[in-house]
C-alpha cells in the first residue's frame, strides 16, 4: 500500500469492552470526530454488568458507525480481551484495523496522521507510545518508570533496523494493522494465553519479516487512568512477568540491574561526601553516574508530563516496579492473576 493514496484507505476501529462505563464516553467522543477513513468503530460489549452497552447505543444513534456487537461465551485457554479482539477482526471491513483499549483516548486527526505515516512507510504495525493519565500513588510512582525504561532504553534507530524482535515495544492503547499482516502473523488467535498480546503481535510482526513501526505519541493518544491503586497495581503487575518471557532468570537479572542503576550512584554520592577520606577522582565519577540518573529522569517527567517532583523520587519508583515484577511472577506460577473478574490463564514459568 506505498503508493495508496491516503483518502482511499479504509479503517475499523475497534474496541473491547466490559465494564468500562466510566471511560468508554470519552473514547468513543475522540473517536467520532476522526477522519472520514474511519468506515466503522465496532465495540465488543464483553458481557459488562454495568452501562457499557447502553452508553455505546446512544453513540452510535449520533454516528452510524459506532456499531455494538455481544461478545460470545469465553472458550477455556482464552484470556478475555484477546478473544474479544478476535471476535472483533471477523466482523471487520477496513483494510487497516485499529485496535484501541476503551480508556484511551485520541487527539483530533490522529488516526489520519497515523495513517499517513504507516503508508509512507509502508507499515505492517504501527503503534503509538501513549501518555498515561495518572491520579493514584502507584501510577504516579510507576508510570515514570515504564516511559523511562521504554524512551531511554530501547534503541529506536536499531529497533527499526533490525528484525531482532525483542528490540521493540508496542502498545495495546494504540495498535494500527494493515489487515493482511494481522491475518499472516496469526492475530489474536496465536496469543490467546499470553498477557501481554501487544508486546507479542509486534513481536510476531518482525520475526515474519514484516515492518513495525513506534512513534512517540504523547501528543496524539492518551491513555486514561486506572480507577485506584488495587487495579493499577493488578493491571501492571499482569504484564510485567510476561513481558519477560515468563524467564525467572530474565527477572532476578534485570531486577539486580535496576536496583544497582538505582542505589549504588545514590550511595556512592553520599558516602563519599560524608567520608573522611574524601577522593575527588571518585566523588565526581559518583556525581557524574547520579546526574545522569537524574537527569534521564527528568527529562522523561517532563516529556511525558509526569509531575516534576517524581525525578527525585526515582529509586523508590524503581523498587516498587521491582515488587510488582515478583508479585507478578508469584500471580502467574500459582495462577491466581484475574483481570475484570476473570483468571488469566496461567503459563509454565522458565528458568
Amino acid at each position: 500500500m506505498k503508493n495508496t493514496r491516503i483518502d482511499t484507505v479504509t479503517v475499523s476501529v475497534l474496541i473491547p469492552a466490559r465494564d468500562e462505563e466510566n471511560r468508554i464516553s470519552e473514547c468513543l467522543q475522540s473517536l467520532i470526530s476522526q477522519c472520514s477513513n474511519v468506515i466503522e468503530i465496532i465495540v465488543l460489549d464483553d458481557r459488562s454488568t454495568d452501562a457499557t452497552a447502553e452508553i455505546v447505543m446512544e453513540f452510535s444513534e449520533q454516528d452510524s458507525r459506532v456499531k455494538l456487537m455481544a461478545g460470545d461465551e469465553l472458550p477455556s485457554g482464552w484470556i478475555g480481551k484477546h478473544w474479544a479482539c478476535h471476535q472483533l477482526s471477523l466482523v471487520s471491513e477496513g483494510q487497516y484495523l485499529l485496535f484501541l483499549d476503551a480508556d484511551t483516548v485520541l487527539e483530533e486527526d490522529a488516526i489520519l496522521l497515523a495513517l499517513r505515516k504507516a503508508t509512507e512507510g509502508n507499515c505492517d504495525l504501527l503503534t503509538f507510545m501513549p501518555r498515561r493519565i495518572a491520579k493514584c500513588v502507584a501510577e504516579k510512582l510507576m508510570f515514570p518508570f515504564i516511559d523511562w525504561a521504554i524512551f531511554c532504553w530501547l534503541p529506536m534507530s536499531q529497533a527499526h533496523k533490525r528484525k531482532n524482535p525483542y528490540l521493540s515495544a508496542t502498545y495495546g492503547q494504540f495498535m494500527l494493522f494493515k489487515r493482511l499482516a494481522y491475518e499472516q502473523i496469526g492475530g489474536h488467535s496465536r496469543v490467546k494465553d499470553n498477557a501481554v498480546d501487544d508486546m507479542e503481535l509486534g513481536r510476531m510482526t518482525k520475526r515474519e519479516g514484516l515492518v513495525w513501526s513506534l512513534l512517540d505519541g504523547g501528543g496524539l493518544v492518551t491513555s486514561l487512568p486506572y480507577e485506584n491503586n488495587v487495579d493499577a497495581l493488578k493491571g501492571i503487575s499482569r504484564s510485567v512477568f510476561p513481558a519477560l518471557n515468563y524467564h525467572v532468570s530474565l527477572l532476578v537479572a534485570f531486577s539486580i540491574l535496576l536496583l544497582a542503576i538505582a542505589y549504588i550512584p545514590l550511595y556512592n554520592f553520599i558516602s563519599e561526601v560524608i567520608s573522611d577520606q574524601f577522593s575527588t577522582g571518585f566523588f565526581y565519577l559518583s556525581l557524574f553516574s547520579l546526574s545522569m540518573l537524574v537527569i534521564s529522569w527528568a527529562f522523561v517527567c517532563v516529556r511525558f508530563k509526569h509531575p516534576k517532583y517524581l525525578v527525585i523520587l526515582f529509586p523508590v519508583s524503581i523498587t516498587l516496579v521491582v515488587l510488582v515484577a515478583y508479585y507478578s511472577m508469584f500471580a502467574n506460577a500459582m495462577q491466581f492473576q484475574s483481570w475484570k473478574d476473570r483468571g488469566v490463564p496461567g503459563r509454565r514459568v522458565r528458568l
